[in-house]
């Protein structure tokens, strides 16, 4: 039985994203939490002060992606610049957005983004990063850093990864959970997950011949 997300749609090792289908690859910034959809992959700090998205393109062109990006959020661009990341052809923007906070009192807040759009055998994705303005100095290095080193998969041990499976086993000899789960081959690092699939804690005793969950090796 599958157990999980599908690897082979994205997952985070170490800091890096890889999704083994699309072969690319881009390191996350430490202590950001991702999020992994069909639709996008979304990344942002602690209190979400700033964040950045990867989406593909619906356009054909690099300019064409640019300028729908523009053009859909409304925003005004700083600066544009033709570059190559990594082998691929790419446009990387900066550009802001006026949001009105109170429209009576004439209030409004700059949001500023780094926008990187990059084309990959004709297929162009859209890496944006936003915060204030205020904090773009405070973030641009992590937008840049994560941007510019998106690059093509090429490592099969991360193409082929497969997704974890449970596996029903009879259990050796009677002791604890944890006992079992070395008995079993599992790793440490897997336990307190599988006493939580087993509803038991590690200590539980465990007897000759039960049947407990473990992960297909």
């Amino acid at each position: 039985m599958v157990y999980g997300e599908d690897p082979r749609q994205g997952y985070v090792e170490n800091n890096m994203f890889y999704h083994p289908v699309m072969k690319f690859q881009y390191p996350v910034p430490a202590g950001w939490a991702l999020q992994n959809t069909p639709q996008q992959v979304q990344m942002a700090t602690n209190g979400g002060e700033a964040f950045m998205i990867l989406t593909l393109s619906g356009q054909n062109t690099l300019d064409a992606a640019a300028k729908s990006l523009l053009t859909n959020y409304k925003l005004n661009p700083v600066k544009s610049d033709r570059v190559n990341v990594n082998g691929f052809p790419a446009i990387a923007m900066i550009a802001d957005q006026v949001q009105q906070q109170q429209q009576q009192q004439g209030q409004s807040q700059v949001v500023r983004t780094l926008i990187y759009c990059i084309e990959d055998n004709g297929r162009i994705y859209n890496f944006i990063g936003a915060t204030s303005q205020a904090a773009f100095t405070k973030y641009q290095q992590a937008f840049q850093s994560t941007m510019s080193s998106f690059k093509r998969l090429t490592d099969a041990s991360k193409i082929n990864v497969k997704p974890k499976r449970l596996d029903i086993v009879t259990v050796p000899a009677t002791g604890t959970l944890e006992q079992a789960l070395k008995s079993k081959g599992m790793p440490s690092s897997d336990f307190r997950e599988l006493s939580i699939l087993n509803g038991m804690k590690l200590t539980d005793r465990v007897e000759k011949g039960m049947l407990i969950k473990t992960f297909e090796k």
